[in-house]
């Protein structure tokens, strides 16, 4: 189900959400809520744990990666993530959020493509950020990256 407040469009990375209106800095842009949980990751699904791995709805499973982006991830009450604005957002703005902040080895988009100025190359995951990108999304990650991390995990590699 869509709100009033974002719209989706065709891009040329896909579909992809838009601001209806003006979002300000700290204020909920769209709130992605579970659908399904899946038996192993995919393409779109979205990390929520180590070893968890969930669909969202529209339009929270429809926001593209940006290295720049313009909102953040808090986790939420609906097994899913609000995505607040980290910047004020003006209506007709692409809603975007870094992929990197809940996906502790990512396989959704090795290249990125995203335009930024700031873009990394690559989106590789949670695991492989240099500590001050890690430091500038401060509290925006999945709070399973916020704690110690297990040995066990640390040792996975890139397949």
């Amino acid at each position: 189900m869509m709100d009033l407040d974002t719209v989706v469009k065709v891009t040329n990375k896909g579909r992809g959400v838009f601001a209806s209106r003006y979002f300000r800095k700290g204020e909920t842009v769209v709130v992605g809520k579970k659908v399904e949980i899946l038996p192993e990751r995919t393409m779109h699904s979205l990390q929520m744990d180590f070893d968890l791995h969930v669909e969202f709805d529209e339009p929270g499973r429809l926001l593209n990666h940006s290295c720049s982006p313009n909102t953040g991830v808090r986790n939420n009450k609906l097994g899913g993530y609000d995505f607040v604005a980290l910047v004020d957002i003006p209506a007709g703005t692409e809603i975007t959020w870094d992929y990197e902040t809940t996906e502790y080895i990512s396989i959704a988009i090795p290249d990125c493509f995203c335009g930024s100025p700031n873009c990394r190359r690559q989106t590789r995951g949670f695991k492989f950020l240099p500590l001050e990108i890690k430091q500038k999304h401060g509290d925006f990650i999945a709070d399973y990256l916020k704690i110690n991390i297990p040995e066990s995990i640390t040792n996975l590699s890139i397949k």
